[in-house]
């Protein structure tokens, strides 16, 4: 092989090496700029916060106990370990909003009653929301308190199938997202609160 060539591999390889290296530090600076918006929003909605704010606050607009992340009103964070997913919930599902992370579908309650939420199908969102079975757990942070849910209905509906967004005596979680392939269905995983 000539000089040339081995000169032109590697520097090629070089190339390919700082792409490589600038990428990933853009998905790592990401991450931790998310987690930092995570972790604040635990830190404002711990239960102890809770209590304060709400005391301390007008609470007759919801929207003041909200705090304000990137211009939107954040109402808590899902975690659910299952599918390792941990994210930031947004008043709203325009598709703007969802862009974002997950909505909260507006005519739902916060805590109390049937919350529903809805997320994207894809890779850092919902992708593995299939995953889930009855007796998995999901933790809900908002900002009126915390509760944990065990998944105890996971199935396809159609799109414009609403049912399971109904409110509810008992308080559960109710999440939907698209079904890859399937554009006229959504997956709903429903989790009931732990005793």
């Amino acid at each position: 092989m000539s000089k040339k060539i081995k000169k032109s591999i590697t520097i090629s390889i070089i190339i390919i090496l700082i792409i490589v290296a600038i990428i990933s530090t853009f998905f790592i600076i990401k991450y931790f700029i998310e987690k930092n918006k995570i972790n604040s929003v635990y830190e404002t909605y711990s239960d102890d916060n809770v209590q304060n704010r709400i005391e301390t606050q007008d609470t007759t607009n919801n929207d003041d106990l909200m705090v304000q992340i990137d211009g939107e009103r954040v109402l808590g964070v899902i975690k659910i370990d299952k599918i390792g997913y941990e994210g930031l919930i947004y008043e709203g599902t325009s598709l703007d909003t969802l862009s974002k992370g997950i909505g909260h579908f507006e005519n739902s309650p916060y805590l109390e009653g049937n919350v529903c939420l809805a997320g994207h199908n894809y890779t850092g969102v919902w992708k593995n929301l299939h995953k889930l079975q009855n007796g998995d757990t999901i933790n809900y942070t908002s900002f009126l308190g915390t509760k944990e849910y065990e998944v105890n209905n996971v199935t396809q509906i159609s799109e414009n199938d609403w049912t399971l967004l109904q409110d509810t005596d008992e308080n559960y979680l109710t999440l939907i997202t698209c079904v890859k392939g399937k554009p006229s269905l959504r997956l709903a995983v429903q989790a009931i609160e732990k005793k």
